[in-house]
């Protein structure tokens, strides 16, 4: 069994027959529940035995380097894609928006029309 076998056999229920019954799924939980929010899958409750076993699975594909090699792959895959943002130019600018931010050299706006009065200031 893989995670996403364990994940594919569960019961969908929503936040709120999840509020008036999390007592009971709590105590006996002995299926996996997704609670879903605003339509999408948001959480999984897992019997305690189910949930070892995707720990274990999971711990599998972090010793393996799966992870590490496939966000390595995203972020190659990101720079072929965007080059621009990965140029050493953007990426200076991105790092002095970065400690602007982090100084509190900003100001919001209300508008846009407010933003480029501002900027021709």
């Amino acid at each position: 069994m893989n995670a996403f076998s364990l994940l594919r056999a569960t019961e969908y229920i929503g936040a709120k027959e999840l509020r008036m019954n999390l007592d009971k799924i709590l105590r006996c939980t002995d299926h996996p529940y997704r609670v879903m929010l605003r339509n999408k899958p948001a959480v999984a409750i897992l019997p305690d035995a189910q949930y070892i076993e995707l720990l274990e699975i999971l711990e599998e594909i972090k010793d393996s380097g799966l992870l590490e090699k496939t966000r390595k792959k995203l972020q190659e895959e990101s720079k072929k894609k965007h080059p621009w943002f990965w140029s050493e130019v953007w990426q200076k600018a991105e790092r002095k928006a970065e400690s602007d931010i982090a100084a509190g050299r900003v100001r919001r706006f209300n508008s846009a029309r407010a933003l480029i009065k501002d900027l021709h200031r």
